[in-house]
């Protein structure tokens, strides 16, 4: 179970989150939506550990992912960022292998066919989808997706989403980040509109 307590987090002078608590139950789709600039990525980056709150704490379990160290949290959360850049010359599978086994992730995610394309040619939808089969191999329990069904065909949103259902399934903690224009999100566990 991921917790947040009372964190507060500024940048550039103006809070992003204010005073805000959550609860986010473990095996389980939790989905952060809101307009942009509201601080969606903001806490789901805080959530990773990469991002300080001012105020509050977050933990994973009974760790604190900001005072642990990168290749601990490593084993603990997987994230995938929106508009993922591939600049280096790698295949698909290559960068999916950089989490861990790629065979059966690419066949869930559609990527099968493009496996052997560099990263570098791809689609941003395709992009998208390469980034999250990453996180998905690391197979870690906390799983933090930004915006993975952007830019997705409507074929492609069923696979994630179906994917991401498994998971959940099986025991993995998901968090995911969609826009407030989302309107179908009967595949969320749970729904985080506000936190301010």
């Amino acid at each position: 179970m991921i917790t947040i307590d009372e964190i507060t987090i500024v940048r550039d002078g103006r809070e992003i989150i204010y005073d805000y608590s959550e609860q986010i139950p473990a095996g389980s789709i939790t989905v952060i939506i809101g307009p942009n600039g509201c601080g969606k990525s903001t806490l789901l980056a805080a959530i990773a550990g990469d991002i300080a709150p001012d105020k509050g704490t977050i933990t994973i379990d009974d760790v604190h992912p900001i005072l642990t160290p990168a290749s601990s949290l490593a084993a603990i959360r997987a994230m995938a960022v929106q508009n993922q850049g591939f600049t280096l010359g790698f295949t698909v599978r290559q960068i999916v292998e950089m989490g861990g086994e790629s065979t059966e992730v690419l066949q869930a995610l559609g990527l099968t066919e493009i496996s052997d394309r560099l990263v570098t040619t791809l689609s941003g939808g395709e992009a998208q989808r390469v980034a999250i089969a990453q996180a998905i191999a690391q197979k870690t329990p906390v799983l933090l997706l930004d915006e993975p069904l952007a830019a997705q065909d409507i074929s492609s949103r069923k696979r994630i989403i179906e994917l991401l259902q498994r998971l959940a399934d099986s025991g993995i903690t998901v968090v995911a980040v969609a826009h407030s224009t989302e309107t179908e999100l009967t595949w969320a566990d749970k729904v985080i509109k506000q936190f301010h």
